[in-house]
């Protein structure tokens, strides 16, 4: 079986094996390359966009030549994953960099409770993820394009600045409470989403939080800066939320995240109340996704589930109203009452009956793609573009090569 494997240092470190369940042998074949396929005496994969060969044993698992690039231009994830595939009578199929759809444009948008939409001044572009600042001047947001870079966007200039550079996926971000620091998941330096922060006007470097082995998605922070909330994609539990202490006194060397929901279900999107004794989380432990609220810190004491059918929590700043997506993906409110240590939630109300775009990570799992006003009047919402603005379809360009083992065989031939 081949396989690849990922390294903190990012798809340049990784690595091609292969493990033999008869023996259990596990061989690191080739450095610096991912997506291995195996036929007709060939090993074929992906390294910066362009796909190698060597020629290899079977039998022995041996690599038995230096390779050799022989496509260049196929379309690759930041994950290393390569479109191509091969048959064993020696065709290849691949697309080529320019088959990439182009990002579909979407408009920020604020909207009303009673439904009416206020444009925003800035440019259509892929928006995934918009959150507004502490002082309601700026929004941070993810721009899911070729590049898919953090921007911050300021609503009084109508300008739009780029945070992030370089290919790395960035997503998930969360202000700190100074308003002057941002908090994101970034594949920088690695496939696998971990932690950064940077001043938000983009001065001095980026500080790497975590060093995860497991994808983290940060969601939201506690009022006095000190723990981020977090959750993480587990394969063995699916996802937990999770928190990491970020305060002065936490070492950056010897910071982890700590467990905080850690059940069989899948527990995404942990919003902590203003107050900072409450959070709010969507899980599916139902067997369809309910926004639930728990204590904080102590989040075994009780559970409330707030929704009936319901994804992507958000409070209002006063935190007497929680709002949410409900199963149709529409805003949908919940009136709180809360005195002292006793927590009981209101009838869900509808407030919205347009939908609009909800928010996934790049993994396909729900993420917040709304955010709410301080006076807790507006949304912030991401709006689709019409159909008869949308870009067209690049024509179809899907390479196929037949008898690509002659090639082969030229390029790598026996010595």
């Amino acid at each position: 079986m081949l396989f690849s494997i990922s390294t903190p240092g990012g798809l340049e470190n990784s690595q091609i094996a292969v493990f033999n369940p008869k023996t259990g042998e596990r061989r690191v074949l080739l450095g610096g390359g991912t997506a291995a396929q195996y036929g007709g005496g060939y090993l074929v994969y992906g390294a910066d966009s362009t796909l190698r060969a060597v020629r290899f044993d079977v039998d022995r698992l041996a690599v038995l030549s230096d390779p050799v690039p022989v496509v260049e231009q196929v379309m690759t994830a930041n994950s290393g994953a390569m479109n191509f595939a091969m048959s064993t009578t020696g065709s290849l199929v691949y697309l080529p960099t320019s088959a990439a759809m182009p990002a579909t444009p979407r408009s920020l948008v604020w909207v009303t409770r009673q439904g009416r939409e206020q444009p925003i001044d800035l440019p259509p572009r892929a928006y995934a993820d918009p959150r507004i600042s502490p002082d309601g001047t700026r929004v941070a947001v993810g721009i899911r394009d070729q590049q898919s870079d953090m921007w911050i966007g300021d609503f009084a200039r109508k300008t739009l600045t780029r945070l992030t550079f370089g290919p790395a996926s960035d997503q998930a971000p969360v202000w700190m409470p100074d308003g002057k620091r941002l908090v994101w998941a970034s594949q920088t330096g690695t496939s696998i989403p971990n932690i950064f922060m940077q001043n938000a006007d983009g001065a001095g470097p980026m500080q790497q939080l975590t060093s995860s082995a497991l994808p983290l998605f940060s969601t939201s922070v506690t009022s006095d800066g000190r723990r981020l909330i977090l959750w993480e994609n587990n394969p063995k539990t699916t996802q937990d939320i999770v928190t990491l202490d970020v305060s002065e006194s936490s070492a950056a060397g010897t910071r982890r995240v700590e467990p905080l929901i850690h059940t069989s279900a899948a527990e995404v999107d942990g919003e902590i109340s203003p107050d900072g004794r409450w959070l709010a989380y969507q899980s599916n432990e139902s067997g369809q996704p309910e926004v639930f609220v728990r204590p904080f810190p102590g989040v075994d004491a009780a559970r409330w589930q707030v929704s009936s059918g319901g994804t992507r929590p958000a409070w209002a700043r006063n935190g007497q109203e929680l709002f949410y997506l409900d199963g149709q993906g529409l805003l949908t409110s919940v009136p709180l009452r809360i005195a002292g240590s006793s927590f009981s939630a209101g009838n869900p109300v509808r407030l919205l009956t347009t939908k609009y775009y909800p928010g996934f990570t790049g993994l396909g799992i729900d993420l917040r793609g709304y955010d709410v006003s301080q006076d807790g009047q507006r949304f912030l919402m991401i709006k689709d573009a019409p159909v008869e603005q949308s870009p067209s379809s690049p024509p179809a360009s899907i390479v196929l090569v037949l008898n690509w083992f002659e090639e082969l065989k030229a390029r790598l031939p026996v010595k």
